[in-house]
């Protein structure tokens, strides 16, 4: 079921028309959006949130900036030359690596460094740009940093949908601290240097206001191009498109619909609320047994007539 799907649904077991006032609308939106977070926040629904990605080093540079959706990193992995890397914190890296550019070669381990709201910083003194990929983006766009002089800065402009637009009217723009939009994008933000189709900086996704980067240094520093495999547990980002889907699995989606007419009944104080939460906590349980037992616990190894053999590949089956 999309988001629409939802809250149609839920209008019609709340008693409310398929589309109802706009606020009506907004508070049920934000009622589903709270309970598919909640949902998926708890233990046990990692699986739900598992994926991966992949990207490539630079020589001689330490610290990286994940995709947007990475909300935890689970492991790193260097499939090529067959290494696990070790997670380590911030602490050990700062006391280690003092100067990272000291110590080169294959990374080892990796540390995570935090938050960020720009993926690249600018590589020179430069303009930057702002651009969507929907004309219904129209809000402002705010930028703050530094200037070349060491000189602090903040900037804004009116964005103009898919047209590139340069926030403010600076040109040397060395670094920056903060970006955000006034209102949710409608579409894909990008942030960009020097031109409107310059080296990208940032993105905002869809429904958001900010981009956030997860950040990760690796130890020792990168000497080489290494292609990683990042394991890692999705960030639950807001439904706001009518087309939008949860992330459970699609036989469980009224659970959603279930928590969202709890908070409901919560809100309006309808003695129906009792009843709401029992459907809503039942249906949580179901779908985390669901979720944690899909495999049935036994060994390949022994299962069937595949047997191999317990002491390598270079021994008799079953020996």
């Amino acid at each position: 079921m999309t988001l629409y799907d939802l809250r149609v649904s839920l209008c019609r077991k709340l008693g409310y028309a398929d589309t109802p006032p706009i606020e009506v609308q907004d508070r049920l939106t934000g009622f589903l959006n709270e309970v598919h977070h909640r949902i998926l926040g708890l233990p046990g629904m990692d699986a739900l949130r598992q994926s991966q990605v992949t990207f490539a080093t630079v020589a001689n540079r330490p610290e990286y900036s994940l995709p947007p959706d990475v909300s935890r990193v689970l492991a790193i992995r260097d499939t090529v030359n067959q290494i696990v890397l070790r997670g380590e914190p911030w602490g050990w890296y700062t006391t280690q690596t003092p100067d990272p550019a000291s110590s080169l070669g294959t990374p080892e381990i990796w540390v995570p460094i935090g938050q960020a709201g720009i993926a690249v910083q600018p590589a020179n003194a430069s303009a930057i740009f702002i651009t969507s990929t929907a004309a219904a983006d129209v809000s402002t766009c705010y930028l703050e940093g530094i200037r070349t002089g060491g000189y602090p800065f903040s900037s804004s402009v009116t964005m103009t949908g898919t047209t590139p637009v340069q926030v403010g009217a600076l040109t040397d723009i060395l670094a920056i601290s903060k970006f955000y939009l006034s209102a949710s994008a409608s579409g894909t933000v990008t942030l960009t240097e020097d031109t409107g189709s310059g080296a990208e900086l940032a993105r905002v996704p869809i429904g958001q206001t900010h981009a956030r980067y997860l950040r990760v240094a690796l130890w020792p520093t990168p000497s080489d191009v290494i292609t990683y495999t990042v394991d890692y547990l999705r960030q639950v980002e807001e439904m706001a498109e009518h087309t939008d889907e949860p992330l459970v699995p699609r036989d469980f989606h009224w659970v959603i619909e279930a928590g969202a007419r709890m908070l409901e009944y919560e809100k309006t104080d309808d003695r129906r609320y009792p009843a709401a939460k029992d459907d809503y906590e039942k249906g949580v349980r179901h779908l985390k047994w669901y979720v944690t037992q899909q495999a049935d616990g036994r060994s390949a190894m022994g299962a069937g007539t595949v047997q191999g053999s317990r002491l390598g590949a270079w021994y008799p089956r079953g020996s």
